[in-house]
Formats: C-alpha cells, structure tokens, sequence
C-alpha cells in the first residue's frame, strides 16, 4: 500500500530490495489453472449479490489468510458496485494530473493528497455517493471474513486510494506497518492486529501493476524478500485482496499510459491505530460527514466509530461555549 520511503520507522530497515526494482516475471505470476494457490479463493456470484459466503468459501479464505498472510477473493464484489465507486472516486480525483497531484502533495497539512513514490499518491477520500455506502464498508463477505481474523469490535481505520500513475516504477519492498514488537518470536504468535482490503477500481493486469506479495511473509522478521519469492496475479474488477498488515509487498510498476486507482479499507482490532501512515502525516485517515453517519443503519455504527470521531473534531469549532453567568450583587 504506502511506502513511507522518507521516514523509517522503528527500526526497520528500508533498504532497497532487489524485488522493489523488477518486472512481475521476475517473481511468480499465478497460474490459477495449475490446482495450487490455495491462497485464491472464488466468491460465486450468488454469494457476491447476497453477501454471505458459504461456509465452506469462508473456511477456506480463513485458512488461506492463517498460512500465507494474505487471501485473494475473486468476485467478493458486484462490477456494478465497483463501476458506482470508480465513478465517485472520479467525480472527486479524477480532473487531477500526476503533477497537480505532486503540487498539492507539497502542501503543509491538512492534506489529502499524500506522495508515497514516483508518481504514486495516497488520497483521502470522502466517504459520499457510492463510497460511503454500507455494501462498500460493511459488505456482508468482508465482515464475515474479518470478524474470524479480528473478532467482532473491529473498526474501520483507514478508507484511502493509492494512484499509480502512468510510468510509475516499483515500490521497493514494504509492510504498511513495523511488527509491534522488537522480539521477533512475540509477533509470530500474535494474532493479526490489522487487515488491509485492497480493492481495485480498474482491471489490474500485470502491465498495470497489481501489488505483488511474499507469502507468509507476515511471520518474518527480516524485510529482505528475494525477487524469485514474489507472488503477482492479475485484478478484476470485484476481486479484493485481504492483507495481514505485517505482510510484505510492494506495488508493481504501471507501464500502461492509464492511471490505476486501488481503494485501501484497512480495518483493525479497537486498540492498534495506525500513527505511522496518518498520525505522523497530519491526516485524518477517515472523512465520512456526520450527516451521512447518522444515515448509516445502528449495527454498522460501531465499525464506524472513528470516522464519527473524526468528523466530530472537524466540526469542533461550532461547538458553543455557555456564556458566563451574571454574578449578582449580594
């Protein structure tokens, strides 16, 4: 998702990998043909337009995410649904070029627009029309699949896009956030603290660089990851990726003269708030307007508690002050 390139956090080392500068071939490109990526699973398109997996879909997804850090759902969400949300995030960036997107990034704060590599921004985006609806946030296969990982008082901590403009090169090799502790055997029995749903906007082939991953990378503690040990598969519109927030992996380069737009929903256990991406960028990771939260139905309200939080401290300064009381003379 973010390389953080200029900050290094906690310790962790930000070299530049050999895998963060080569082409997908140099990893390996799925062949869903051969029987073995038992890290894909397939939504049937009953399930997609109910919303409820099928036990067995949800089984095999959860055991997924358990081995490798990561699971790839094909067909998770409906194409009109992803078509509605691609017009919403065009409606509100899409007039923008890579270099009005580099001008704003350069902006002191508040600011939406973030730089996270050549030609590759991470937008705020705000959560109205399409992408403020509760199929998108609260689709019933995501909580599902999420309330096994981080039980039920999850919440939503993050609902950004990363663009990859056109020539865009590779990320170099990352994970969105450092393992919470220094002691490496701590985080391999730790249960995932956060989960990053990565939903493409476009079709992502491998020419417009899809996000490559090093399975069961979540449990390392080096960050080095031999180019040969990547893992990339081409994105269609309604497939979405689960990613173990420890997971290593890196965008790949868009050599396509169109921009790609990924929505990142990343959702995590009520204590773990991610300071590293938003925090310490002096953004707020969430803008959902109060009017549309107390739209939203009560059961999805708790997952949206931070968003609440958020648009309630923006619109801090309509808070009335009481005014003082006469004293009165006695």
């Amino acid at each position: 998702m973010r390389d953080r390139s200029r900050r290094p956090v906690r310790g962790e080392s930000m070299a530049v990998t050999n895998s963060a500068q080569t082409s997908p071939s140099a990893g390996r490109a799925c062949d869903e043909n051969a029987g073995t990526l038992n890290w894909i699973v397939a939504v049937s398109p009953d399930e997609s337009a109910s919303e409820t997996p099928l036990p067995a879909t949800a089984t095999a997804a959860h055991a997924a995410f358990g081995e490798h850090g990561c699971v790839l759902l094909r067909g998770a969400f409906q194409p009109a649904t992803i078509d509605a949300m691609h017009g919403e995030f065009v409606a509100q960036f899409g007039t923008m070029s890579q270099a009005q997107m580099r001008e704003c990034a350069r902006r002191p704060g508040p600011n939406r627009v973030c730089q996270v590599g050549e030609a590759r921004y991470d937008l705020v985006l705000r959560l109205t029309g399409a992408l403020g609806q509760r199929e998108v946030f609260a689709n019933g296969i995501l909580l599902k699949l999420l309330h096994l990982l981080l039980d039920a008082e999850m919440v939503l901590n993050s609902f950004t896009a990363v663009v990859s403009h056109s020539n865009a090169p590779a990320q170099r090799v990352h994970r969105d956030y450092p393992h919470l502790f220094s002691r490496g055997e701590y985080d391999r029995h730790m249960s995932v603290h956060a989960v990053n749903v990565v939903v493409p906007l476009i079709d992502v082939d491998l020419e417009t660089g899809p996000t490559g991953v090093w399975l069961g990378s979540h449990l390392w503690e080096r960050t080095d990851a031999p180019s040969e040990t990547m893992t990339v598969c081409s994105l269609r519109r309604g497939d979405c990726m689960l990613l173990d927030y420890r997971l290593l992996h890196a965008g790949l380069p868009n050599r396509t003269s169109r921009a790609r737009p990924i929505v990142y929903m990343v959702y995590a256990r009520p204590w773990f708030f991610d300071q590293h991406n938003h925090l310490r960028t002096g953004r707020m990771p969430l803008d959902m307007p109060l009017e549309r939260y107390n739209e939203l139905p009560s059961s999805v309200r708790p997952l949206m508690e931070r968003a609440h939080f958020f648009a309630t401290i923006s619109r801090w300064s309509e808070a009335e002050v009481p005014p003082p009381k006469a004293v009165q003379a006695g």
